[in-house]
């Protein structure tokens, strides 16, 4: 148990100086990738135990009588709940770090929106100053509004 636990801190280690030598992430893509790294090698090792426990069980089925396996199978038993709980927590770490990632996203973008300056890398010509197709510019929804009522089709 204490070398799989070595195993994820060295592997966090070498995630976090391979990133940090990678350029353009931010500090929140950089920890949801290094998050999710762990979360991917706690489920590993957790299926791996979970392999070995069905192994045991298999073994107990054909030789109940042998104490060995009773041994081995509550040790499993210990290190299942102890990976599921480390599984856990590195998921719940892995959601938080999305989150945070997300949060650090929409902030960027409003601070570009916020310039006056901004233009949209997926529209052209005079949509181009949406963020959106649907998003409306200053003053557009009123010019819409005497547009719909100044038809006299009524």
């Amino acid at each position: 148990m204490k070398i799989f636990h070595s195993a994820v801190l060295v592997l966090i280690l070498l995630s976090s100086f391979f990133t940090g030598c990678a350029s353009n992430h931010s500090a929140a893509q950089i920890l949801a990738e290094d998050s999710y790294a762990v979360y991917l090698e706690t489920y590993k090792a957790y299926a791996e135990a979970e392999e070995r426990y069905m192994n045991v069980l298999f073994n107990l089925e054909r030789m109940p009588e042998e104490e060995e396996l009773w041994i081995m199978k509550r040790s499993l038993i210990v290190e299942l709940e102890q990976l599921r709980n480390l599984m856990l927590q590195a998921r719940a770490d892995f959601d938080d770090a999305v989150k945070a990632w997300d949060s650090d996203l929409q902030n960027r973008l409003a601070e570009i929106k916020k310039g006056n300056n901004f233009v949209s890398p997926n529209l052209r010509g005079a949509d181009a100053k949406r963020s959106s197709p649907g998003e409306l510019l200053p003053g557009e929804a009123s010019r819409i509004g005497r547009d719909k009522f100044s038809d006299d089709s009524f």
